[in-house]
């Protein structure tokens, strides 16, 4: 397939059904648009380093969809009926954007202390509305103060063992943290968390790997 093909909605759902992933046709148009404005803006500002949207979606969306499967199959069975996400550092709305038009359990909030790309998480919103989908512009440690959530998932936004810290006794009674990497990241006993679900795929020609970390709160006698 040509390198300069349109993003269109049927070359989308093509592509994505050869990876593994079936999306209606208000899905894949969603998805059309999102990297059609992804690739604009990555002209004025550096959002994502993939300059094709074809590599962003190998290489980047792709781990969304893979997220949602996991959530649906290991994580979610064990939160609350509406959970509460947070997405910590969301920058161009990876996994979070692609994530919302699949899976829209609760509500989710992308939280980006950056202005620039939180406009751009705005205007892909008031394009493309995802059900209970937010945008938080401001520091983590703002938003996260006297709440907590249901589940937290991080694709870069600081190292792990340093977000575990930064998130403890933020995560409800059977949260989640979910780590999105390059490789697998190990179960340190030393730490008050304690490693429940791994997953290993393939995407962008790499292995990727979901880490997810539940706070271990010892039993009172």
């Amino acid at each position: 397939m040509a390198r300069r093909e349109e993003c269109s909605p049927a070359i989308i759902q093509t592509l994505c059904k050869k990876a593994g992933f079936s999306l209606d046709e208000n899905q894949a148009s969603q998805l059309a648009d999102y990297l059609d404005l992804l690739m604009r803006w990555n002209k004025m500002m550096n959002l994502v380093g993939a300059r094709h949207w074809r590599d962003a979606l190998e290489d980047l969306v792709l781990d969304s969809f893979h997220l949602a499967a996991f959530l649906k199959t290991s994580i979610l069975p064990s939160l609350s009926a509406d959970p509460v996400t947070w997405d910590l550092g969301s920058g161009a709305g990876l996994p979070g954007i692609p994530l919302r038009m699949i899976w829209q359990e609760g509500e989710y909030w992308m939280v980006e202390s950056r202005e620039k790309r939180t406009i751009f998480l705005s205007t892909v919103l008031a394009r493309h509305p995802l059900k209970n989908t937010h945008v938080f512009r401001g520091r983590a440690e703002q938003f996260i103060e006297d709440k907590k959530a249901d589940l937290i998932v991080s694709r870069a936004f600081m190292p792990w063992k340093d977000l575990l810290a930064f998130v403890r006794g933020h995560l409800t009674e059977n949260g989640r943290i979910v780590f999105l990497t390059r490789e697998e990241l190990p179960s340190d006993s030393s730490l008050p968390w304690r490693m429940t679900d791994t997953l290993k795929y393939e995407a962008g020609g790499s292995a990727r790997y979901f880490c997810a970390f539940k706070e271990y709160r010892p039993v009172e006698n």
